[in-house]
């Protein structure tokens, strides 16, 4: 039976963590008694622009030479994925004649090139081109494919094939199998300061609620230190990918899950994308088993238990979620109230993880929390506060962010885990910070508080960035509403032309028509009853899987890439044209050593 509890976390291992949790009070004799883990938030893109931020410095600090272990979380998969593929590209790389392993600088130097390459993919955004094939889309309204293992599709082309191939290699497969993605380095590129890491990749079993992971070497749940010894249901058994005994159905489920799924299921917040389903790994009762499996965030946003069950010894959180946010006049609405209850139940589930990371010695571990107070007024200078408090409220989404969104968030991530390391003591850092890096993300300070109006225009934009939706028409530009204008023009005219031709009666009847049509055929509701009998299930099936056949997908699923074309074309772009940093200032009001230069010109 391969329902049964985990193996990889019994009740010795279970014992150990707590010693080195809460009884870690000596220091580490060497290296080889230290194992870092490094935890990268869930978010959205938020937090994958933020988390580049916090490796800058950690690049500088001489830190991700040193990671073992990286665990990340939904909009955290995504870049840690992205990091991890660098990484395994450096390491793999034969070094050039005269070179030994890489060294410090050519971590700084693979920052760099994340800060310019992973936000140009960002701007892309996901989100609207998943609609963007209407014959992908007719699939998904099919049932036969998902907006998740399209995303899975997005981010394999946008960031991760890039990466491992030259653009005349890349195909459309859209497939890099996880199994391949495990680090071999070479020998040349190995030395005793330098670490392989491994990379785990946090999701949700909504079969069982509990954890599940995925990794070049393993798939499956895992049993965490809250679960021990008191959860009442069994664990999925979690599979070994070289395991010998694995049937031909398992290798064959095992083998063809790709990163690009990984990383999806991991963002797969619920009521948004659809769970990612695995087939056929696991049998109840005789029958196969389908496991369901949606975003991290539902057990663990910050992506630390992963590393408690790695049992390491030291921990560096990047934390860019979401955070509870007080309300003085709570709605009580039915929605708004359910929508607070889960702020409210992610928050507790968020303290707890935290609670098990401060028991740690303040020398093994560092947090840096978006919206961390006591920071920002060093970090920021003027309108910190608002600033801040603007860039916690910055949308969780998968779609496109400006680069004044995107440096304002590195920047920031920078700065704050720049800030904490100099105050925490963090043993593993160097004893004297190094001297900080040119990044070019500094040079949203440069542009945007040389002025008062600048700074005010900044905090504008980002303010407007914490909308899902028509953040273009917020930011105060007549463009978006000039560009707008033809379109109740055109259905006017069209509308009257119609009445001229024919009676009001008629063409009244007529919309009406169109309209109940529109709500019988996407009601959910009906689509549901539709499923639930058989010759009507039968029926729309096979409509649906002939007109996709013959390239014909249903008029919905062209509308839908319509408006996507158009969205992307049209308005995403002038959103990202409006939230370009344009040229630095001469000089740098506020130098990331945390000197001021000259005093900000407060004219106009």
């Amino acid at each position: 039976m391969l329902l049964e509890s985990a193996t990889s976390y019994d009740d010795e291992s279970f014992l150990i963590s707590c010693r080195i949790t809460k009884k870690n009070t000596g220091a580490m004799e060497n290296n080889h008694d230290v194992k870092l883990g490094l935890a990268l938030s869930g978010g959205g893109f938020r937090s994958s622009l933020f988390h580049i931020g916090v490796l800058a410095r950690l690049a500088e600090l001489d830190l991700l030479r040193k990671v073992d272990v990286i665990s990340s979380v939904s909009g955290g998969s995504v870049i840690a994925a992205y990091y991890y593929l660098k990484v395994k590209a450096l390491l793999e790389k034969e070094p050039e004649e005269g070179r030994g392993a890489p060294v410090r600088e050519d971590y700084i130097r693979m920052v760099r090139e994340m800060e310019t390459d992973f936000p140009a993919a960002v701007q892309k955004n996901m989100l609207m081109r998943t609609f963007l094939d209407p014959e992908k889309n007719a699939r998904m309204m099919a049932d036969e494919f998902s907006n998740t293992e399209r995303l899975a599709e997005l981010l394999t082309t946008y960031f991760y094939q890039p990466i491992l191939e030259s653009p005349e290699e890349q195909t459309k497969q859209y497939r890099i199998p996880l199994k391949k993605i495990a680090i071999r380095p070479v020998a040349g590129n190995l030395s005793h300061d330098t670490r392989v890491p491994s990379l785990i990749i946090n999701t949700t079993s909504l079969n069982t609620g509990h954890l599940w992971q995925f990794t070049s070497d393993s798939v499956g749940e895992q049993q965490t230190l809250y679960e021990a010894g008191n959860d009442p249901i069994d664990f999925l058994q979690k599979f070994r990918l070289d395991d010998e005994r694995l049937t031909i159905d398992q290798r064959k489920v095992l083998y063809n899950i790709t990163l690009g799924q990984a990383v999806a299921a991991s963002c797969c917040v619920p009521g948004i994308f659809e769970p990612l389903q695995i087939k056929n790994l696991y049998r109840l009762n005789g029958k196969p088993m389908v496991v369901q499996l949606a975003d991290g965030g539902l057990v663990d946003n910050q992506g630390l238990v992963s590393l408690f069950s790695e049992n390491c010894t030291h921990i560096i959180c990047s934390d860019a979620s979401d955070i509870l946010k007080p309300e003085n006049h709570p709605s009580t609405q039915f929605l708004t109230v359910a929508l607070r209850a889960n702020d409210i139940l992610m928050n507790r589930i968020r303290n707890k993880s935290l609670n098990a990371l401060f028991q740690y010695r303040p020398e093994c571990h560092a947090l840096f929390d978006l919206g961390d107070p006591e920071t920002r007024d060093d970090i920021f200078p003027k309108d910190s506060e608002k600033l801040v408090t603007a860039l916690t409220r910055i949308r969780t989404a998968m779609d496109s962010f400006t680069d004044r969104e995107a440096d304002s968030l590195m920047y920031y991530g920078y700065h704050l885990s720049r800030k904490v390391m100099e105050g925490s003591g963090f043993e593993l850092a160097r004893e004297s910070s190094p001297e900080g890096e040119d990044w070019p993300f500094f040079k949203i300070i440069d542009r945007f508080f040389d002025t008062d109006k600048h700074r005010k225009e900044l905090l504008l934009h980002l303010e407007v960035g914490s909308r899902q939706m028509f953040k273009v028409f917020l930011l105060n530009k007549a463009m978006p509403y000039i560009i707008l204008l033809p379109l109740p023009i055109m259905l006017i005219a069209a509308a009257m032309f119609l009445i001229i031709r024919i009676s009001p009666m008629a063409f009244w009847g007529l919309l009406t028509v169109c309209g109940l049509v529109m709500i019988y055929t996407q009601n959910r509701r009906i689509l549901k009853l539709m499923e639930n009998v058989t010759i009507l299930r039968r029926i729309k099936n096979r409509m649906l899987k002939t007109l996709i056949s013959l390239k014909l997908p249903e008029p919905l699923s062209y509308i839908i890439a319509l408006a996507s074309w158009i969205h992307l074309t049209i308005f995403d772009r002038l959103f990202l044209r409006y939230g370009r940093v344009g040229d630095t200032a001469e000089k740098s009001v506020f130098r990331p050593d945390g000197s001021s230069a000259t005093p900000p010109n407060t004219e106009g």
